[in-house]
């Protein structure tokens, strides 16, 4: 017998569903089902991206079929021959809200389980509701197991998570993070609290692990910094929902000291990509999501283009959901240097409704140095600005003190820099905290100028 005790391995957290078997867990049918394509995965990732392009054709010609036989919406819509693919119109935020009635299936085979609704988008104020079966939430629960995997997390670990919740919370008391493992507390709190009491929360709770919005995250190290506040177990902050740059993940370490893993996901398809521990691309889930990145016309954007994003779920057969148009724009990235096949996003640059546009009408993506921000205004507690115009954005500003004339000059200057164009400015200043979107997120660039794209 070893001196040493061995370290825990994950399967040590897997709660067994059989009386008197202790180990190895025998885990109940659902948490059966969850590893089952948890094991197919960990094979699948190692394709090459022909091999997997092949084996999502093979579903997406189910998806077919089923969508042309059991959803009005896609009868004509939909050819026969997959190698039309790209000439299925795709489909729009509009659609679903006019059109959710014959875009739900009039039968799904049993075994994909109970439906359920998911409302979502009211970010956009554009909501659209999306039917799920139990099925499809085993792919999103495998997943988020897969994330859990590749960056090594710890399942005692102590998560906080600060974001908009479908119920209330209770935040004196503790849930769990990791889904069919045994895992450590998950501590929730609402995202529409206010950051200084975010912020003792944290220090109360005093968590391994930190789960939010990049912009939440953003408004917490600006608050941190100034505070001379750490969290002294803090392993790792996740991101989700939200544009997270370079400068972002750069403050996270100077701040807390710890690094910043991203994941992408919609609500109305689940997980859609997950940070690749070795490189930091994002790796798209292609068991069970087949995402395009589309330029102005429609065509496959190229290695270091940015474009549309347009994701197919593989297995919603109670509404299926073909070539939808989620409103995100991401950059394509290179074949990943870890030697996983899976496609790659080099980052998620936004929603078009972040798109900033240049005085003479040209769109670009807005890139805000939150170190540059504050040195020009160092009591700086949270800004946005929304363009109005072409040529005009209004800035929100949170500040107490008020800022100086000289220090709006010096401030319009670093922007305009930023921006690469000058702009007239209107100044809003107060000691308030700006308010939330409806979606409980906070963006720091809004466009108001409405742009036509060809997705509607």
């Amino acid at each position: 017998m070893s001196a040493a005790s061995p370290q825990p391995t994950l399967t040590d957290a897997l709660t067994s569903n059989v009386p008197g078997i202790h180990w190895p867990a025998v885990v109940g049918a659902r948490d059966a089902a969850v590893l089952a394509l948890l094991f197919q995965m960990e094979s699948t990732q190692w394709l090459s991206a022909e091999a997997l392009r092949e084996r999502q054709d093979r579903q997406l010609g189910a998806l077919l079929d089923h969508a042309r036989s059991h959803c009005a919406f896609y009868r004509e819509r939909i050819p026969n021959d997959l190698a039309r693919w790209h000439d299925i119109a795709l489909l729009t935020r509009a659609d679903l809200q006019t059109q959710a009635d014959t875009i739900r299936a009039t039968a799904y085979p049993r075994a994909h389980g109970k439906t359920f609704d998911i409302a979502t988008g009211g970010s956009t104020a554009e909501p659209v509701t999306v039917r799920r079966t139990a099925l499809t939430q085993i792919f999103w629960q495998a997943a988020t197991l897969r994330d859990h995997l590749l960056h090594r997390r710890d399942p005692s670990a102590t998560m906080a998570i600060i974001r908009q919740f479908p119920q209330a919370v209770d935040e004196t008391k503790p849930g769990r993070w990791g889904g069919v493992l045994r895992s450590g507390p998950a501590w929730h709190l609402p995202i529409s609290t206010d950051v200084e009491t975010q912020l003792r929360w944290l220090q109360k709770v005093d968590p391994h692990i930190l789960l939010t919005y990049p912009a939440n995250l953003d408004a917490l190290l600006t608050h941190m910094r100034h505070e001379g506040v750490t969290l002294a177990r803090l392993r790792e902050v996740r991101t989700v929902s939200g544009t997270v740059t370079a400068a972002l993940r750069e403050r996270c370490r100077q701040v807390l000291g710890v690094p910043l893993t991203d994941l992408y996901s919609a609500q109305e398809v689940g997980v859609i990509a997950l940070q690749c521990p070795d490189s930091g691309l994002l790796h798209v889930q292609s068991e069970h999501v087949l995402v395009e990145v589309l330029d102005e016309q429609g065509q496959p954007c190229r290695e270091g283009e940015i474009g549309q994003v347009v994701v197919t779920d593989l297995h919603n057969f109670a509404m299926p959901l073909i070539r939808y148009a989620l409103r995100d724009w991401a950059e394509v990235g290179p074949a990943c240097s870890c030697g996983r096949g899976l496609p790659t996003l080099r980052r998620v640059v936004g929603r078009t409704r972040n798109m900033a546009m240049s005085p003479e009408g040209k769109p670009f993506w807005p890139v805000l140095d939150t170190k540059q921000i504050l040195n020009a205004i160092p009591h700086l507690r949270q800004y946005q600005f929304e363009q109005t115009a072409e040529n005009a954005i209004t800035a929100r500003l949170v500040c107490a003190p008020a800022p100086s004339p000289e220090q709006l000059q010096k401030f319009q200057a670093t922007l305009e820099q930023m921006l690469g164009h000058a702009y007239r400015w209107t100044w809003q200043v107060s000691d308030a905290p700006l308010p939330l979107l409806a979606s409980g997120k906070f963006e720091e660039f809004i466009s108001s100028i409405h742009v036509t794209r060809k997705s509607g």
